[in-house]
Parts: structure tokens; sequence; C-alpha cells
């Protein structure tokens, strides 16, 4: 699961979790927003919150990244207790939604998620991460073609991500579309040249379909730029013991053991 990584409008905690969660909602020189440490969000979001502040958008934020900093914990019942006040301030802010979705499909509450993640879309229908994670959901259930659609609309609002077509072209090579996911592969190389992973399942992609030589090629990039890269490694690996059937047999597919 991949999540859109934000703009600084949105804590940094969230960006490591699937383009990746959102980032804490930021204001200047604000540690609610910008402490190094979960713990030290917490401490200083709460000091705005207990503080009886006649803000309503200064308590909301702090609410939300006190949240997603009790998500980083994995103090996923904190966190959504302090998402669902956020909402309760701001009925219409889509990062609270958003934010809230995270929470829930964590805990594989994928039902709840995604009425969070369509409410979001609602309030701001240009929400590219929302209909990432949207689809991530789609594709953890199954539903590729669902997951295609929600990316496909990411995309008509965000055209340059790499991460997008990089998780748009892993739903496709799990439906079997290998061209269409080698393209997309293609696609985030071109946006983002040390995107590894995308090298990685493209070469997978290659060695699928039989392109023995392109395969190695992207495997051999990966080693180069990262040497321990173990998934770049095993995969070479299976190519390299299944090269001498898949020339034998060229109607033959090649699987490797990273995905």
């Amino acid at each position: 699961m991949h999540l859109l990584r934000t703009s600084a409008s949105v804590f940094a905690i969230l960006a490591g979790v699937s383009l990746s969660p959102a980032t804490a909602v930021t204001q200047r020189a604000d540690p609610c927003a910008d402490a190094p440490t979960p713990a030290q969000h917490v401490f200083a979001c709460t000091v705005v919150i207990e503080s009886g502040a006649s803000d309503s958008t200064k308590v909301k934020i702090a609410y939300i990244n006190r949240g997603l900093a009790y998500f980083a914990t994995n103090d996923l019942g904190k966190a959504i207790s302090d998402f669902n006040t956020a909402i309760a301030l701001a009925p219409q802010d889509a990062d609270a939604y958003e934010a809230r979705a995270i929470a829930f499909a964590s805990e594989r509450d994928y039902e709840r998620a995604i009425a969070d993640y369509r409410k979001a879309i609602n309030i701001d229908p240009l929400a590219t991460r929302a209909y990432n994670n949207l689809a991530n959901i789609y594709e953890a259930e199954g539903d590729f073609d669902g997951a295609i659609t929600n990316y496909n609309r990411a995309l008509e609002i965000s055209p340059n991500e790499p991460r997008l077509y990089f998780n748009r072209g892993n739903a496709f090579k799990a439906l079997g579309r290998r061209k269409d996911a080698i393209s997309d592969y293609n696609r985030t190389i071109a946006l983002d040249g040390k995107f590894l992973s995308a090298y990685i399942a493209r070469g997978n992609a290659r060695a699928a379909a039989g392109d023995v030589q392109s395969a190695e090629a992207d495997f051999d990039h990966v080693l180069e730029v990262d040497p321990m890269n173990n998934a770049a490694i095993a995969d070479k690996l299976t190519l390299e013991r299944a090269r001498g059937a898949l020339l034998q047999s060229p109607s033959s597919s090649i699987v490797t053991t990273s995905k």
C-alpha cells in the first residue's frame, strides 16, 4: 500500500505510511506541527488543545496533528478519537477525514476508511491523495479494476506524480496486463530516475513477459545504485536460474520473488 506524500500543509509522520499518509497540518514555528518526535508532537498539541484558545481552526489542527502523532506510535484508539473531535469541530475539513481514513485502513476497517475517503473527495474533488489511498484499499481487497479507476482519477489531477504511475502499474501487473504495467513503470522512471522500486517492478514484469535481457538490465541498474538491495539480488538470482529454461521454451515465463 502506497499513500501519497503531501506538501507542508499537512504532518510528516503520515508521509511514511502508504505516496505516504498525510503530513501534519502546519503553522509557522508551531511545535505542534514541527516537533521532531511523536511524543513532542503530542505534548505541544496538548498544550494548544488545553489552552482554551478561541481560534477553532488552530484547535482543530492541533487535534489532527496530535492524532497523527498517536497514529505514528500505533495508538489508534487515541488517534481516531482526536480525528473524531477534529471532524466535530470542522465537518467540512477534508484533511481530518483523510487522516481518520488512514487510521481505519490500518485496522483493516476498509468500509469506514472508504466512507471517509469518499467524504474527503466530496469536500475536495481535487484531493489526489484521497483518490490514491482509496485505490490502495481497493487493491488490498483484490478489486484491481476499482483501484485503477481511482488511480486514473488521481492522475487526471496530478499527471506528474511518479508514485501514482507506480501504484497503477502494480494494479495492472496484478491483472496480468504486463504491457500496461511496464508502460506505467516507464513513466514512473521518466519522472523520477531514482525510484528503484519501479526498476525492480519493471524488471519483474519484463521477466514475466520473457524479456530476460531487459529485466536483467533493470536489476543490474538497481544493484549499481544499491548493491545490497535484497529484492534486486533475489530477483536477479531467480532470473539467472530460470534463464536456461526460458530460452529453451520461449512461451514460458519467469516468476520472480519480489512484487
